[in-house]
């Protein structure tokens, strides 16, 4: 009997290592099952927001925080142009609701320092999924690390994810033939150009 339950510590106790040692979940545009996660079981990836209605911004002049020990290579920004009325952000804030999610930008070498920094966001995050951030996304020579502990995504009143179907989309849609450069992989977007005043930027997208 003792030996019966000497096992079952023992196993009991070797999944809780290997839970805790399975690298962080990588959304990785070239693998569709990937999406088969617990951060993303509450997203339904067939609905896709208008595409006329979401600009992106690449900032290459961003190099991080000072205390950052890997430096990206610029910051991306995905937003929808036309705000949301979802029955509660302009009582509480007196402004519509923009969806929007940001993502540093790091060479593909950097990907153990993204993965730990995913790991990290998620673990201090006081929201729950789908509105968890820390998302990873490899494209090609590059990744996209997201390092917000609450996303801005997920409409109230209707629950729906605004951000990750769409950005799945423009990812996965990619032409990735002959990038070189992150400015020569965002050209390829089927999304827009835009650009944000740095007072909007500070008053809509704060949450990081």
């Amino acid at each position: 009997m003792k030996q019966y339950f000497f096992f079952l510590t023992l196993l009991f106790f070797g999944s809780i290592v290997f839970g805790q040692s399975q690298p962080s979940f990588v959304f990785d545009t070239a693998n569709a099952k990937s999406l088969n996660n617990m951060y993303y079981s509450k997203t339904d990836f067939s609905f896709v927001d208008t595409l006329d209605l979401w600009n992106y911004e690449l900032d290459t002049t961003y190099k991080g925080k000072q205390s950052d020990s890997v430096k990206p290579i610029g910051k991306l920004i995905f937003w929808r142009i036309r705000p949301i009325d979802d029955g509660i952000s302009k009582r509480l804030y007196n402004q519509l609701w923009t969806p929007f999610i940001t993502f540093d930008v790091f060479n593909i070498s950097d990907t153990n320092y993204c993965y730990e920094e995913s790991k990290r966001t998620r673990y201090f995050s006081s929201c729950v999924p789908p509105d968890v951030g820390g998302d990873l996304i490899k494209i090609d020579k590059f990744i996209f690390l997201n390092h917000s502990v609450c996303l801005g995504c997920q409409r109230h009143d209707t629950k729906v994810d605004y951000c990750r179907p769409l950005i799945n989309y423009v990812f996965s849609k990619l032409d990735k033939t002959g990038i070189t450069t992150i400015q020569s992989l965002v050209n390829r977007f089927r999304i827009s150009a835009g650009q944000l005043q740095k007072a909007e930027t500070r008053k809509v997208f704060s949450t990081e």
